[in-house]
Protein backbone atom coordinates (compact mmCIF):
# COMPACT_ATOMS: atom_id res chain seq x y z
CA UNK A 1 0.00 0.00 0.00
CA UNK A 2 0.70 3.99 -0.39
CA UNK A 3 2.28 5.57 2.69
CA UNK A 4 0.37 7.79 4.54
CA UNK A 5 -3.32 7.54 4.89
CA UNK A 6 -5.35 5.32 3.20
CA UNK A 7 -6.66 6.08 0.09
CA UNK A 8 -9.97 7.11 -0.19
CA UNK A 9 -11.23 3.63 -2.25
CA UNK A 10 -9.53 1.58 0.07
CA UNK A 11 -10.79 3.47 3.67
CA UNK A 12 -14.26 3.17 2.48
CA UNK A 13 -14.20 -0.47 1.29
CA UNK A 14 -11.86 -1.31 4.26
CA UNK A 15 -12.30 0.62 7.46
CA UNK A 16 -15.68 2.44 6.93
CA UNK A 17 -17.71 -0.39 5.40
CA UNK A 18 -16.48 -3.24 8.06
CA UNK A 19 -17.13 -0.72 10.82
CA UNK A 20 -20.96 -0.47 9.73
CA UNK A 21 -21.14 -4.07 8.80
CA UNK A 22 -20.03 -5.18 12.19
CA UNK A 23 -21.34 -2.82 14.90
CA UNK A 24 -24.56 -1.29 14.72
CA UNK A 25 -23.37 1.44 17.36
CA UNK A 26 -21.01 2.03 15.07
CA UNK A 27 -22.90 2.86 12.17
CA UNK A 28 -24.52 5.63 13.68
CA UNK A 29 -21.28 7.27 13.53
CA UNK A 30 -19.38 7.16 10.18
CA UNK A 31 -21.89 9.98 8.34
CA UNK A 32 -19.63 12.22 10.86
CA UNK A 33 -16.39 10.83 11.62
CA UNK A 34 -15.03 9.42 8.14
CA UNK A 35 -12.95 10.58 5.23
CA UNK A 36 -11.91 14.08 5.76
CA UNK A 37 -13.02 14.25 9.03
CA UNK A 38 -11.06 12.55 11.88
CA UNK A 39 -13.63 13.72 14.52
CA UNK A 40 -16.95 13.49 15.26
CA UNK A 41 -19.28 16.08 17.28
CA UNK A 42 -21.86 14.32 19.82
CA UNK A 43 -25.01 15.74 20.09
CA UNK A 44 -26.16 17.50 23.52
CA UNK A 45 -28.74 16.29 26.06
CA UNK A 46 -29.71 13.85 28.17
CA UNK A 47 -28.20 10.17 28.05
CA UNK A 48 -30.62 7.16 26.80
CA UNK A 49 -32.09 5.29 30.12
CA UNK A 50 -30.76 7.99 32.61
CA UNK A 51 -32.80 9.23 35.42
CA UNK A 52 -32.93 13.28 34.02
CA UNK A 53 -28.97 13.34 34.74
CA UNK A 54 -26.85 15.44 32.13
CA UNK A 55 -22.99 14.85 31.04
CA UNK A 56 -20.40 16.73 32.66
CA UNK A 57 -16.85 16.75 32.12
CA UNK A 58 -14.99 13.39 30.08
CA UNK A 59 -13.15 10.86 31.80
CA UNK A 60 -10.09 9.39 28.83
CA UNK A 61 -8.53 6.35 29.10
CA UNK A 62 -5.88 4.90 26.19
CA UNK A 63 -3.71 1.86 25.18
CA UNK A 64 -1.56 0.79 22.83
CA UNK A 65 -0.78 -2.42 21.52
CA UNK A 66 1.97 -3.76 18.47
CA UNK A 67 2.92 -6.79 16.92
CA UNK A 68 1.98 -9.32 14.11
CA UNK A 69 -0.80 -10.76 15.22
CA UNK A 70 -4.74 -9.93 13.48
CA UNK A 71 -6.13 -9.20 17.15
CA UNK A 72 -3.59 -5.89 17.30
CA UNK A 73 -6.16 -3.53 17.25
CA UNK A 74 -8.57 -5.92 19.60
CA UNK A 75 -5.56 -5.61 22.24
CA UNK A 76 -5.49 -2.18 22.34
CA UNK A 77 -9.18 -1.71 22.19
CA UNK A 78 -9.71 -4.07 25.37
CA UNK A 79 -6.58 -2.65 26.89
CA UNK A 80 -7.98 0.87 26.98
CA UNK A 81 -11.67 -0.59 28.04
CA UNK A 82 -10.61 -2.46 30.53
CA UNK A 83 -8.18 0.68 31.87
CA UNK A 84 -11.86 2.70 31.87
CA UNK A 85 -13.73 -0.05 33.47
CA UNK A 86 -11.36 -0.06 36.44
CA UNK A 87 -11.24 3.93 36.54
CA UNK A 88 -14.37 4.26 36.78
CA UNK A 89 -15.34 1.54 38.76
CA UNK A 90 -12.62 3.25 41.58
CA UNK A 91 -14.86 6.43 41.69
CA UNK A 92 -17.67 4.79 42.96
CA UNK A 93 -19.31 3.85 39.51
CA UNK A 94 -19.91 8.05 38.93
CA UNK A 95 -22.28 7.13 35.98
CA UNK A 96 -20.17 6.82 32.66
CA UNK A 97 -22.28 8.18 29.34
CA UNK A 98 -21.63 8.25 25.67
CA UNK A 99 -18.60 6.02 26.21
CA UNK A 100 -16.64 5.79 22.84
CA UNK A 101 -13.36 4.67 21.02
CA UNK A 102 -11.31 6.08 18.79
CA UNK A 103 -8.52 4.21 17.10
CA UNK A 104 -5.14 5.16 15.27
CA UNK A 105 -3.43 2.43 13.48
CA UNK A 106 0.07 2.61 11.96
CA UNK A 107 1.01 -0.62 9.25
CA UNK A 108 3.91 -0.85 7.45
CA UNK A 109 3.36 -0.27 3.57
CA UNK A 110 4.31 -3.73 2.85
CA UNK A 111 1.62 -5.09 4.45
CA UNK A 112 -1.45 -6.22 2.20
CA UNK A 113 -5.08 -4.10 2.31
CA UNK A 114 -6.61 -7.67 3.20
CA UNK A 115 -4.82 -7.88 6.57
CA UNK A 116 -5.97 -4.49 7.03
CA UNK A 117 -9.45 -4.94 6.78
CA UNK A 118 -9.31 -8.10 8.88
CA UNK A 119 -7.78 -6.52 11.91
CA UNK A 120 -10.55 -3.95 11.65
CA UNK A 121 -13.29 -6.28 11.03
CA UNK A 122 -11.87 -7.94 14.14
CA UNK A 123 -11.99 -4.47 16.15
CA UNK A 124 -15.14 -3.94 15.10
CA UNK A 125 -16.68 -7.07 16.05
CA UNK A 126 -15.46 -6.87 19.35
CA UNK A 127 -17.12 -3.10 19.73
CA UNK A 128 -20.37 -4.68 19.24
CA UNK A 129 -19.39 -7.63 22.01
CA UNK A 130 -18.25 -4.93 24.05
CA UNK A 131 -21.23 -2.65 23.82
CA UNK A 132 -18.74 1.03 23.21
CA UNK A 133 -18.91 1.83 20.01
CA UNK A 134 -15.84 3.17 17.49
CA UNK A 135 -16.14 6.76 17.00
CA UNK A 136 -13.56 7.17 14.37
CA UNK A 137 -10.74 4.82 12.18
CA UNK A 138 -7.74 6.71 11.35
CA UNK A 139 -5.20 4.02 9.69
CA UNK A 140 -1.87 5.20 8.34
CA UNK A 141 1.01 3.53 6.08
CA UNK A 142 4.25 3.99 7.09
CA UNK A 143 7.57 3.33 5.11
CA UNK A 144 9.58 3.18 8.61
CA UNK A 145 6.80 0.99 10.55
CA UNK A 146 8.20 -2.57 11.25
CA UNK A 147 4.97 -4.28 12.38
CA UNK A 148 0.97 -2.69 13.31
CA UNK A 149 0.76 -0.40 16.25
CA UNK A 150 -2.39 0.34 17.36
CA UNK A 151 -3.40 3.27 19.77
CA UNK A 152 -6.53 3.17 21.19
CA UNK A 153 -8.45 6.18 23.28
CA UNK A 154 -11.88 5.79 25.35
CA UNK A 155 -13.69 8.75 25.98
CA UNK A 156 -16.66 9.08 28.36
CA UNK A 157 -19.17 11.76 29.91
CA UNK A 158 -19.69 11.89 33.00
CA UNK A 159 -22.98 12.09 34.86
CA UNK A 160 -23.54 15.75 36.47
CA UNK A 161 -21.77 16.46 40.12
CA UNK A 162 -22.94 19.18 41.99
CA UNK A 163 -19.81 18.23 44.86
CA UNK A 164 -16.81 19.06 42.47
CA UNK A 165 -15.70 19.74 38.95
CA UNK A 166 -12.80 17.57 39.93
CA UNK A 167 -12.87 14.23 39.16
CA UNK A 168 -10.27 12.16 41.01
CA UNK A 169 -8.81 8.59 39.32
CA UNK A 170 -7.05 7.10 41.83
CA UNK A 171 -8.91 5.67 45.33
CA UNK A 172 -6.38 4.48 47.98
CA UNK A 173 -6.84 0.84 48.33
CA UNK A 174 -6.90 -0.23 51.95
CA UNK A 175 -4.03 -1.58 54.23
CA UNK A 176 -4.41 -5.36 55.40
CA UNK A 177 -7.05 -6.01 52.90
CA UNK A 178 -7.11 -9.36 50.49
CA UNK A 179 -5.35 -8.95 46.53
CA UNK A 180 -8.03 -11.11 44.25
CA UNK A 181 -6.18 -11.70 40.77
CA UNK A 182 -8.95 -13.20 38.02
CA UNK A 183 -8.48 -15.76 35.47
CA UNK A 184 -4.71 -16.48 34.59
CA UNK A 185 -1.38 -14.75 34.16
CA UNK A 186 0.35 -13.93 31.05
CA UNK A 187 -3.44 -14.18 29.03
CA UNK A 188 -2.38 -11.66 26.49
CA UNK A 189 1.16 -12.65 25.90
CA UNK A 190 0.20 -16.17 25.46
CA UNK A 191 -2.44 -15.88 23.09
CA UNK A 192 0.09 -13.36 20.70
CA UNK A 193 3.13 -16.24 21.24
CA UNK A 194 0.89 -19.12 20.00
CA UNK A 195 -0.52 -17.43 17.40
CA UNK A 196 2.33 -16.08 15.76
CA UNK A 197 4.56 -18.87 16.61
CA UNK A 198 2.08 -21.61 16.32
CA UNK A 199 4.08 -23.76 13.76
CA UNK A 200 7.33 -23.95 16.03
CA UNK A 201 5.33 -24.64 18.71
CA UNK A 202 3.24 -27.75 17.15
CA UNK A 203 6.40 -29.45 16.38
CA UNK A 204 6.98 -30.00 20.55
CA UNK A 205 3.42 -29.79 21.93
CA UNK A 206 -0.26 -31.16 20.61
CA UNK A 207 -1.56 -29.21 18.64
CA UNK A 208 -4.96 -28.46 20.69
CA UNK A 209 -2.34 -27.58 23.07
CA UNK A 210 -1.40 -24.55 20.79
CA UNK A 211 -4.45 -23.85 19.68
CA UNK A 212 -5.93 -23.17 23.46
CA UNK A 213 -3.19 -21.29 23.48
CA UNK A 214 -3.74 -18.68 20.88
CA UNK A 215 -7.74 -18.69 22.20
CA UNK A 216 -6.76 -17.04 24.97
CA UNK A 217 -7.63 -13.86 23.22
CA UNK A 218 -11.35 -14.76 24.44
CA UNK A 219 -10.02 -14.27 28.12
CA UNK A 220 -9.20 -10.44 27.38
CA UNK A 221 -12.37 -8.32 28.43
CA UNK A 222 -12.69 -7.97 32.38
CA UNK A 223 -16.23 -6.71 32.48
CA UNK A 224 -17.60 -9.62 33.82
CA UNK A 225 -15.53 -9.77 36.89
CA UNK A 226 -15.28 -6.05 37.12
CA UNK A 227 -19.30 -6.12 37.72
CA UNK A 228 -19.07 -8.86 40.34
CA UNK A 229 -16.57 -6.95 42.01
CA UNK A 230 -18.46 -4.08 42.22
CA UNK A 231 -21.71 -5.89 43.74
CA UNK A 232 -19.44 -7.42 46.35
CA UNK A 233 -18.26 -4.14 47.44
CA UNK A 234 -14.41 -4.44 46.32
CA UNK A 235 -12.25 -1.36 47.22
CA UNK A 236 -10.29 -1.11 44.26
CA UNK A 237 -9.35 -2.46 40.90
CA UNK A 238 -6.80 -2.69 38.68
CA UNK A 239 -6.57 -4.00 35.16
CA UNK A 240 -3.33 -5.96 35.03
CA UNK A 241 -1.02 -5.89 31.62
CA UNK A 242 2.38 -4.76 31.26
CA UNK A 243 4.92 -6.35 32.73
CA UNK A 244 2.94 -9.01 33.63
CA UNK A 245 1.50 -9.62 37.14
CA UNK A 246 4.59 -8.78 38.93
CA UNK A 247 4.76 -5.06 37.12
CA UNK A 248 0.93 -4.93 38.26
CA UNK A 249 1.23 -5.86 41.23
CA UNK A 250 4.14 -3.41 41.93
CA UNK A 251 1.94 -0.39 40.28
CA UNK A 252 -1.07 -1.48 42.26
CA UNK A 253 0.75 -0.95 45.47
CA UNK A 254 3.10 2.33 44.04
CA UNK A 255 -0.33 4.00 43.04
CA UNK A 256 -2.20 3.41 46.60
CA UNK A 257 0.70 3.91 49.03
CA UNK A 258 0.71 0.49 50.29
CA UNK A 259 2.76 -2.66 50.75
CA UNK A 260 2.01 -5.88 49.72
CA UNK A 261 2.84 -9.52 50.59
CA UNK A 262 1.91 -12.15 47.35
CA UNK A 263 2.21 -15.96 47.36
CA UNK A 264 3.80 -17.32 44.17
CA UNK A 265 2.04 -20.59 44.65
CA UNK A 266 -1.44 -19.11 44.84
CA UNK A 267 -0.95 -16.90 41.08
CA UNK A 268 -2.87 -18.73 38.93
CA UNK A 269 -1.31 -19.79 35.90
CA UNK A 270 -2.56 -21.91 32.81
CA UNK A 271 -0.62 -24.86 31.62
CA UNK A 272 -0.32 -23.76 27.99
CA UNK A 273 1.65 -20.25 29.58
CA UNK A 274 4.06 -22.77 31.78
CA UNK A 275 4.37 -24.32 28.35
CA UNK A 276 4.76 -21.49 26.19
CA UNK A 277 7.18 -19.34 28.23
CA UNK A 278 9.23 -22.76 28.63
CA UNK A 279 9.84 -22.99 25.16
CA UNK A 280 11.16 -19.27 24.21
CA UNK A 281 12.64 -18.93 27.88
CA UNK A 282 10.57 -16.63 29.02
CA UNK A 283 9.17 -15.47 32.48
CA UNK A 284 5.68 -16.10 32.78
CA UNK A 285 5.25 -13.71 35.49
CA UNK A 286 6.81 -10.55 33.32
CA UNK A 287 4.00 -11.77 30.46
CA UNK A 288 1.30 -9.08 29.58
CA UNK A 289 -1.32 -10.16 31.61
CA UNK A 290 -3.69 -8.21 29.79
CA UNK A 291 -7.08 -9.88 30.67
CA UNK A 292 -6.49 -10.54 34.17
CA UNK A 293 -8.15 -8.14 37.01
CA UNK A 294 -6.24 -7.58 40.56
CA UNK A 295 -8.96 -6.69 43.13
CA UNK A 296 -8.16 -5.11 46.92
CA UNK A 297 -11.29 -6.07 49.05
CA UNK A 298 -11.72 -6.97 52.71
CA UNK A 299 -12.82 -10.44 51.73
CA UNK A 300 -11.40 -11.92 49.46
CA UNK A 301 -12.54 -15.55 49.81
CA UNK A 302 -16.16 -14.39 49.58
CA UNK A 303 -15.70 -12.74 46.22
CA UNK A 304 -13.67 -15.55 44.82
CA UNK A 305 -16.92 -17.84 45.31
CA UNK A 306 -19.21 -15.16 44.14
CA UNK A 307 -16.82 -15.03 40.85
CA UNK A 308 -16.93 -18.32 40.51
CA UNK A 309 -20.90 -18.16 40.21
CA UNK A 310 -20.43 -15.98 37.82
CA UNK A 311 -18.49 -18.30 35.69
CA UNK A 312 -14.44 -16.43 36.36
CA UNK A 313 -11.62 -18.38 37.76
CA UNK A 314 -10.10 -16.48 40.87
CA UNK A 315 -7.59 -16.80 43.21
CA UNK A 316 -7.04 -14.76 46.63
CA UNK A 317 -2.65 -13.90 46.09
CA UNK A 318 -1.96 -11.64 48.78
CA UNK A 319 -2.72 -9.23 50.47
CA UNK A 320 -1.73 -5.25 51.50
CA UNK A 321 0.16 -4.40 54.02
CA UNK A 322 1.40 -0.78 55.91
CA UNK A 323 4.86 0.92 54.72
CA UNK A 324 6.32 0.36 51.00
CA UNK A 325 7.65 -2.77 50.96
CA UNK A 326 6.68 -5.66 48.08
CA UNK A 327 6.90 -9.12 48.79
CA UNK A 328 6.75 -12.05 46.70
CA UNK A 329 6.48 -15.11 48.73
CA UNK A 330 7.73 -18.51 47.42
CA UNK A 331 7.63 -21.50 50.29
CA UNK A 332 10.27 -19.80 53.09
CA UNK A 333 12.08 -17.72 50.31
CA UNK A 334 10.80 -14.29 49.84
CA UNK A 335 11.83 -11.56 47.30
CA UNK A 336 11.52 -7.74 46.60
CA UNK A 337 9.33 -7.27 44.16
CA UNK A 338 10.97 -4.36 41.83
CA UNK A 339 9.49 -1.75 38.97
CA UNK A 340 8.63 -3.44 35.72
CA UNK A 341 11.75 -3.12 33.75
CA UNK A 342 9.68 -4.38 30.34
CA UNK A 343 7.10 -7.09 29.33
CA UNK A 344 7.95 -10.29 28.11
CA UNK A 345 6.58 -10.13 25.08
CA UNK A 346 8.91 -7.41 23.60
CA UNK A 347 11.96 -10.27 24.63
CA UNK A 348 9.69 -12.67 22.68
CA UNK A 349 9.53 -10.39 19.79
CA UNK A 350 12.86 -9.59 19.86
CA UNK A 351 14.18 -13.32 19.83
CA UNK A 352 12.23 -13.85 16.34
CA UNK A 353 13.93 -10.62 15.06
CA UNK A 354 17.35 -11.95 16.25
CA UNK A 355 16.83 -15.93 15.32
CA UNK A 356 16.98 -16.55 19.13
CA UNK A 357 16.89 -20.07 19.97
CA UNK A 358 14.92 -21.76 23.02
CA UNK A 359 15.63 -23.27 26.41
CA UNK A 360 14.63 -27.12 26.80
CA UNK A 361 13.68 -26.53 30.31
CA UNK A 362 13.51 -23.36 32.78
CA UNK A 363 12.85 -23.20 36.64
CA UNK A 364 8.97 -22.92 36.44
CA UNK A 365 8.24 -26.15 35.70
CA UNK A 366 8.45 -27.12 39.37
CA UNK A 367 5.86 -24.24 39.51
CA UNK A 368 3.90 -26.25 37.52
CA UNK A 369 4.24 -29.11 39.47
CA UNK A 370 2.51 -27.38 42.33
CA UNK A 371 -0.10 -25.74 40.45
CA UNK A 372 -1.45 -29.61 39.18
CA UNK A 373 -1.23 -30.75 42.84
Amino acid sequence: MKCGKLTESIYERSVIKVMKANSTENRKFYDGAGLGADCAVLAAGTPPGSAGERCEGIVSGQALASGRDKKVVVRAYLAAVNQMIARSVNEGALGLHYTYANITVVVPAKMREIRVRGMVEEASVQAEETGIPILSCNVQVLQSAAEPVAVCVVNAGLEDREDSNLVLLKKRALVDEDIVMTKWLGIEGTAVIAQGSAERLRGRYPADLVAEAADLYRYLSVVPEAATAVKSGADYLYAAREGGVFGSLWELAAANGVGLVADLKRIPVRQETIEVCEFFDLNPYELSAGGSLLIVTPNGGELVQKLAEAGVPAAVIGRTTQGNDRIVRHGEESRFLEPANGDQLHIYHQKQESGGSYNERTDFIDHREEQQD
